[in-house]
């Protein structure tokens, strides 16, 4: 038996609500055994028995059928990830690359309000060098190369139940 996303999604929510399979049984007025096959993907409840499951539990039949994306969420996490650091490496390169060519000299004679200045104008200049490189590569993660992963990853399209 397969284990289907209206299987894992029904035993879920179930929990949620603190219903055992014999409490949803009386609830819909099917045997608790029904409820168990249904939990285990081995059979799929009527149209009818769809709306009042989704009723019982307080969801919508969406909710109750259809995959989430955490997988996508994932990749937009990790995707984030790579652009917060590409930004940091982008950043510190930056940083340092400009700091060969800055005069030091002529910045420890300027009062602290004009340090402030000079310093504040050095970083807004080095965070728009260091932004959009790293918003693209992290685009490039979860645009291109997570997509990409998916397919090699899988050996032939699968096919989904679609009710």
């Amino acid at each position: 038996m397969k284990e289907t996303i209206l299987a894992m999604k029904l035993k879920e929510y179930r929990e949620k609500n603190k219903l055992t399979q014999s409490m949803l049984a009386e609830l819909l007025e099917v045997s608790d055994k029904t409820i168990s096959k249904w939990e285990l993907g081995a059979t799929y409840p009527s149209k009818k028995n769809m709306i009042k499951i989704a009723e019982e539990l307080d969801i919508s039949l969406e909710t109750l059928l259809l995959e989430e994306t955490k997988k996508d969420n994932d990749d937009l996490k990790v995707s984030i990830k790579y652009g917060v650091i590409s930004f940091c490496l982008i950043f510190f390169a930056t940083m340092i690359i400009t700091s060969f060519n800055q005069d030091f000299s002529t910045i420890m004679n300027l009062s602290i309000q004009e340090k402030f200045g000079v310093l504040l104008t050095t970083a807004l200049k080095l965070l728009s060098i260091s932004v959009p490189p790293a918003i693209i590569i992290g685009s490039v993660f979860y645009f291109y190369i997570f997509p990409k992963n998916k397919k090699e990853n899988e050996p032939f399209p699968r096919f989904r139940r679609k009710w």
